[in-house]
């Protein structure tokens, strides 16, 4: 059953000369506001699946005690895409639902007139759980990206030394801390998720964001509370 929503968040293009669908999200808008539902535009990058993933993954993070349906079928392929893939990332759930809506016309896709109108079914869609890394994995993934300059000899490559990011984690970069970060840290990220490379310069080992630790730590950048 899929009740009267309190609020509604609009999904928009972020670059409005981009944006073919302004009028008719100002025209929800004003739909939505007739029958006393508020509405809040979001600013998104429609053709980054990345940007989508995060920014709605943030909005279903701030509203924790609320019942939050997400209409795949409002926009566009990469929405959908989005959309899923930020349910995936989710440990508490229960309160999100995906759904499918199939109106009962179609038309021309001409403002004014809508390209759908109505509705003849809802359909729930099943969230599936993809396990994100460990929060310490997450912070430390924060760390080498806000703490990352060039790597000596390594043109385009960034990063931070192993020594740094001990101290930066465990307050100290002894012999203990670094066998700590090894075992707890690097290990894990570099093994496991594929997220860090170890960049070798004399004697001292530098550590890089991988592509997928990039799109971890970009899509995962606002902890999950729960």
């Amino acid at each position: 059953m899929i009740d009267k929503a309190e609020k509604v968040y609009l999904l928009i293009h972020g670059n409005k000369s981009k944006d073919k669908a302004g009028k008719y999200a100002a025209r929800i808008q004003r739909d939505l506001k007739a029958v006393n539902i508020e509405t809040e535009t979001v600013p998104c990058n429609w053709e980054n699946i990345e940007e989508i993933t995060r920014v709605v993954r943030d909005l279903i993070l701030q509203e924790p005690d609320s019942e939050i349906a997400l209409n795949l079928s409002g926009g566009s392929k990469n929405h959908s895409v989005g959309f899923d893939r930020a349910c995936m990332t989710l440990e508490k759930r229960d309160h999100v639902r995906m759904i499918g809506v199939t109106p009962k016309k179609w038309a021309a896709p001409k403002y004014p007139k809508q390209l759908s109108t109505g509705v003849s079914t809802v359909t729930v869609i099943g969230i599936h759980r993809v396990i994100p890394p460990p929060k310490e994995l997450i912070f430390a993934m924060k760390v080498i990206k806000q703490d990352s300059i060039d790597i000596p000899y390594n043109k385009g490559k960034k990063g931070v030394k192993k020594k740094d990011l001990a101290k930066s984690l465990f307050g100290n970069n002894n012999n203990v801390a670094l066998t700590k970060l090894q075992r707890t840290i690097t290990q894990p990220l570099q093994d496991t998720w594929l997220a860090i490379k170890i960049i070798k310069v004399g004697r001292s080992d530098w550590i890089s964001l991988t592509k997928e630790g990039r799109y971890l730590r970009y899509v995962l950048d606002k902890q999950e509370t729960y």
